[in-house]
């Protein structure tokens, strides 16, 4: 017995609910149905919801507090759409959806309700919205559900009628089946006999990059648990290779002023670009031992490195991002100088560990922080907005030039990474253009003359021109990488929408 309980929320005078009873009785027959007034807020010890359609005269907002409880306790719920009426009475299941599992790709004719809530639209086309559509009416969306929640649907016509019971209504049972479940019965005991399971939390739903580690078995204390974890294993890295750093320069001893220390030098060029390689195990150890989850969903939402998406991207960004940085340096004025006297190790050592360090930065700050980040907050807009902000701002501050421009320019490039990260759900491109970015300047002021000038000090500064320049130029490349990411199905087609993990089932 698990205790069910399922309740309707909204007048029961409105039209459909004593449809909607009986639909639950049949459907869940072991069930305690209870009334909830419009626009009330769920309590935790219910475990699914159905939202009354609404007059035509209502108001469209009168379920909008019961959704926003609802999404953000996971209880289970189905409600209504509007702005349907007088359209077609055909609908038709997007391709890939679970309603197309259950009902194909032929329209079905199910008629439009007569209600006055939001319509589809309003749902799906926000920037960062968790809901995508399911099925179609004419160019509207009919069904739509959303990703992150235990079950949540909405339709744009009744769920039940004397001719029937609409199919998602099963999915939405079971989910609250399984809800009661885990509220009544307590985690199962380990056999005596059987060690500790070190597997990894795996996926429950579809979610964004930003919430891989939001799955179900989340626990607020996990992000901070994860933060001491890689700060730990960064510690002990940068301890080992700074014993190494004293032993291939012993000089280092007799140093007082950082300052002093030549970045150019082939020893602290080879330390530091593995020091911030570093950030790359750190992560790793981070996401497995504080979330708990597979290593590989700091990579992407597929657990792993998507290697072809990786190479289109790369040989595009070399292409069009290598030519204006060569372009800029023409137009600057600058002349070729003298070659720095180990530029054949500078060189050696750019190619080998330069793309190690420019990716450790982007496990870090788009993987770790982000991802931490959106553990903590559920709603996806906000979500995404400040684990943005704090990337970007972590990012630009860890240069150490406080300079406007220079923090600008920092925090336009980390702003566009952390975009190219959530709408492609990997870090594969916004590592790409670091990549390419460091490899070029590196290598090309090796040659040239003037390496000094490609790292950020304390006392580096830019100019307005030059930092609106390279914003342009961030977000021009950006968006070629994000067509080129569409292309490629790598990230869905609506500007707002993120690529998903796949769900488990």
């Amino acid at each position: 017995m698990t205790g069910l309980r399922l309740a309707l929320v909204g007048d029961p005078n409105w039209a459909g609910t004593a449809h909607a009873r009986r639909a639950l009785q049949a459907l869940a027959p072991d069930a305690q149905l209870h009334q909830l007034p419009t626009g009330s807020a769920p309590t935790v010890d219910l475990d699914g919801l159905w939202l009354l359609t609404p007059p035509a005269s209502g108001d469209p907002t009168a379920h909008d507090a019961t959704i926003s409880w609802a999404l953000h306790l996971g209880i289970p719920f189905v409600g209504p759409l509007g702005g349907s009426q007088g359209g077609s009475p055909f609908v038709t299941a997007v391709p890939g959806s679970r309603l197309a599992t259950m009902l194909g790709h032929t329209p079905r004719e199910l008629p439009g309700a007569a209600a006055d809530a939001r319509t589809g639209l309003e749902y799906v086309t926000p920037v960062g919205t968790a809901w995508f559509a399911q099925a179609h009416r004419d160019d509207m969306p009919a069904v739509i559900t959303a990703a992150g929640s235990p079950f949540a649907a909405l339709v744009d016509h009744p769920l039940a009628t004397d001719a029937g019971l609409h199919p998602l209504l099963v999915d939405f049972i079971d989910a609250a089946r399984r809800r009661a479940t885990s509220r009544h019965l307590p985690e199962p005991a380990a056999a005596p006999t059987a060690g500790p399971s070190f597997a990894p939390f795996a996926d429950d739903e579809p979610r964004s990059y930003l919430h891989q580690m939001r799955t179900a078995r989340y626990r607020w204390w996990r992000p901070l648990l994860a933060l001491a974890a890689g700060l730990g294993t960064f510690f002990a890295i940068s301890m080992f290779l700074s014993i190494v750093w004293v032993v291939l320069d012993p000089s280092l001893l007799e140093t007082t002023d950082t300052a002093a220390i030549d970045p150019t030098d082939p020893v602290t060029m080879l330390i530091g670009n593995l020091m911030l390689a570093g950030l790359i195990p750190a992560t790793l150890v981070a996401t497995r031992v504080g979330h708990w989850r597979p290593m590989g969903k700091v990579w992407s939402v597929t657990g792993r490195i998507r290697w072809g998406w990786l190479l289109r991207a790369t040989l595009v960004t070399t292409l069009v991002w290598g030519a204006y940085l060569a372009l800029a340096w023409l137009l600057s004025g600058e002349q070729p100088t003298a070659r720095p006297e180990h530029w054949g190790w500078l060189l050696l050592i750019t190619l080998l560990t330069t793309p190690l360090q420019a990716a450790g930065e982007e496990v870090a700050f788009r993987g770790g922080l982000m991802q931490g980040v959106g553990a903590w907050i559920g709603r996806p807009v906000l979500a995404l907005v400040v684990s943005t902000v704090l990337s970007a701002a972590t990012f630009a501050l860890a240069h150490t030039s406080l300079d406007p421009w220079i923090l600008l320019d920092l925090g336009g490039m980390a702003i566009a990474c952390c975009y190219l990260t959530w709408r492609t759900g990997g870090l594969e491109a916004a590592i790409v253009l670091h990549v390419v970015n460091n490899l070029v300047i590196t290598i090309g002021l090796t040659l040239l003359g003037g390496i000094q000038d490609a790292y950020v000090t304390e006392e580096t500064t830019s100019t307005a021109g030059s930092a609106g320049l390279g914003v342009l130029a961030t977000a021009v490349m950006t968006a070629i990488l994000l067509w080129l990411a569409r292309r490629s199905g790598v990230a869905p087609k609506g500007f707002g929408r993120p690529a998903l993990n796949p769900e488990s089932r």
